[in-house]
């Protein structure tokens, strides 16, 4: 269970009006950024999100007094927060070993996890207790070119945004948080909705209908993909037609993997059009040709303004002109 900083408790409707009003229309591109600082006052604490690559969020938290660097990778199964295994000294903790390997968005699997409970946890204004803590052998942090400039130690993911509420906001870089068991979840649905956006209901895995050149399919919501991606096994399906790429594709493990791009014609989430670049092909472990085709990366959730709130599983963004 999580602990955090008491707050002001405050009727969830009245919550919504304040939302409402709290919309700044400056519309730099046609569209209005919302501002939802109103809810560091009715029981959520701010995180300042940093943007250290185009693509990449990180967040500085401390643990037990030691300050760690964490990508916001809401592809990231585990409840809690994830360490490289070079960061267990450093926190002083005792661990326990985690019977169950994790396996990884491209199938590979990462053994010899190390579990423990963190006493006190600082992100931003909020304090937590009793935080999980997990360590394991990160490479890509490490040994990957693109992450190991980063100089992140960790992770968290879509398991602690659930646990805490949160409601992430890459409109404005920010990250909110609320004491689980405590306080009322904020309604902003109304005041999202009636500034423009569109509303699209995440799975409990994270992920949102889509449509791929007219074609169904599943994408989780992964702030920690750099690109967004299709399985090739579902462009081979729907007879896409595709060409070489010279970016490849890499996981936690370090695992590269070698990708194509899928051009598209028309894209959407939950049925609304969206803007989106080629897609990348590659093979995910958790393909399914009914269920699960790809990842949902940032080269989509950012230039769509995207604000997910994990508390009420919901996915906002700004609708685009049909293509």
């Amino acid at each position: 269970m999580f602990h955090f900083l008491r707050a002001r408790i405050a009727h969830s409707t009245t919550l919504a009006l304040l939302l409402s009003l709290a919309l700044v229309l400056d519309r730099p591109e046609a569209s209005a950024r919302v501002n939802l600082e109103v809810l560091q006052h009715d029981g959520y604490g701010m995180v300042e999100l940093k943007r250290p690559d185009p693509n990449v969020l990180t967040v500085v938290a401390s643990i037990n007094g030691h300050k760690v660097r964490l990508v916001v990778d809401t592809g990231w199964g585990p409840g809690g927060i994830f360490l490289h295994n070079d960061q267990l000294s450093a926190v002083s903790l005792k661990t326990e070993d985690i019977k169950q390997d994790l396996t990884t968005a491209f199938g590979g699997k990462m053994a010899g996890i190390k579990g423990a409970r963190a006493d006190k946890v600082a992100i931003g204004n909020v304090e937590l207790a009793q935080v999980p803590i997990f360590f394991g052998n990160l490479k890509t942090l490490r040994e990957g070119r693109t992450m190991h400039k980063l100089g992140a130690d960790g992770f968290i993911g879509a398991g602690f945004m659930k646990t805490c509420s949160g409601v992430l906001d890459l409109q404005n870089l920010r990250l909110y948080l609320r004491p689980p068991g405590k306080g009322r979840r904020a309604l902003i649905g109304p005041a999202l909705t009636g500034a423009g956006l569109a509303e699209v209901s995440m799975s409990a895995a994270t992920a949102v209908p889509v449509e791929i050149n007219g074609s169904p399919g599943k994408m989780v919501v992964d702030t920690g993909a750099y690109h967004a991606g299709a399985d090739v096994r579902f462009a081979e399906k729907i007879h896409a037609a595709s060409r070489g790429s010279r970016v490849g594709g890499f996981d936690a493990t370090n695992k590269i993997i070698a990708t194509k791009l899928m051009q598209l014609r028309s894209f959407k989430i939950g049925g609304v059009n969206a803007t989106a670049p080629d897609l990348r092909l590659t093979t995910f472990g958790f393909y399914s040709p009914d269920g699960l085709i790809g990842l949902l990366g940032m080269d989509i959730l950012g230039p769509n303004g995207a604000i997910i709130d994990f508390g009420a599983g919901k996915l906002y963004f700004y609708p685009a002109a049909s293509r």
